[in-house]
């Protein structure tokens, strides 16, 4: 989370975006996420939590808190944020974004696995 914190005040879209599940990466808007980088004085990162569960693929929560300001003034976001690990890196699942994938159709991650017994279970907290 913190690395995608720093891409964020650093303006490095393309990191953001190769961080996110590969599955979800067309579907994220690129010029939005340019824009509130560049138009905000990124303020600090809290991380409240992390947890990391077992399994192949490894999924885990980041519960966070950024502020910034931009022009409308001073801003805080909560999150609780889903991750999933494959081959061997981390990735956000970005909860705006739809994962095209049915109960039983194969996990977007691209663990092998059927989505509802991989990251179906983590989208939505």
């Amino acid at each position: 989370m913190r690395s995608r914190y720093s891409a964020y005040v650093l303006g490095l879209v393309d990191y953001l975006v190769a961080t996110t599940l590969p599955a979800q990466q067309a579907g994220l808007d690129r010029a939005g996420m340019a824009a509130w980088s560049a138009q905000s004085t990124w303020l600090g990162l809290e991380v409240e939590s992390a947890e990391v569960f077992g399994g192949q693929p490894e999924h885990a929560f980041v519960t966070f808190t950024a502020r910034w300001h931009d022009l409308e003034g001073d801003h805080q976001h909560r999150e609780r944020s889903a991750f999933v690990q494959h081959g061997g890196r981390w990735y956000f699942i970005d909860p705006t974004v739809a994962l095209k994938a049915g109960r039983n159709d194969p996990c977007p991650c691209g663990s092998g696995q059927k989505f509802k017994k991989c990251c179906a279970s983590y989208l939505g907290n």
